[in-house]
């Protein structure tokens, strides 16, 4: 009976070390699921709020480029609007050159190298000063 004894108390003792390390076993299969789930999980949450941030950082990017598009656009009437005033100043400098070299070529005034202007003095009718004796006279 001491043979038989033994054999059941080895038996027992195997037993019970080979289901306590599938127990273990088990109990860390489950865990290391229960861990990578909790991991997926929190990857999955991390990806959803870095995609939240991305499109966010998307949104003001497409209102910076708005403000950009418009502002160009508003530069480009400014530019435009100053080209039409240029070309009129452009235009009226041509004329008051046009009436200064009339006015050189008939004598009227004198430019001198330095960009004085001399009004010469003439018997034309058009700069003849009126006779002095009809100035005071009060019957008109």
């Amino acid at each position: 009976m001491k043979k038989t004894f033994s054999a059941f108390i080895a038996a027992l003792l195997i037993t019970a070390l080979l289901g306590g390390s599938m127990y273990l076993m088990g109990q860390n299969s489950l865990g290391v699921s229960t861990a990578k789930a909790e991991s997926v999980q929190a990857a999955q949450q991390v990806s959803s709020d870095m995609i939240a941030q991305y499109e966010q950082i998307v949104m003001q990017y497409q209102a910076r480029e708005t403000q950009y598009r418009d502002l160009i656009a508003q530069s480009s009437a400014q530019i435009t609007t100053a080209n039409q005033q240029i070309e009129l100043a452009n235009q009226q400098l041509q004329q008051y050159q046009s009436l200064l070299q009339q006015l050189q070529s008939s004598g009227l005034i004198t430019i001198a190298s330095d960009g004085t202007v001399t009004i010469n003095q003439t018997s034309s009718s058009a700069f003849a000063q009126p006779p002095q004796g009809h100035h005071g006279s009060g019957n008109h």
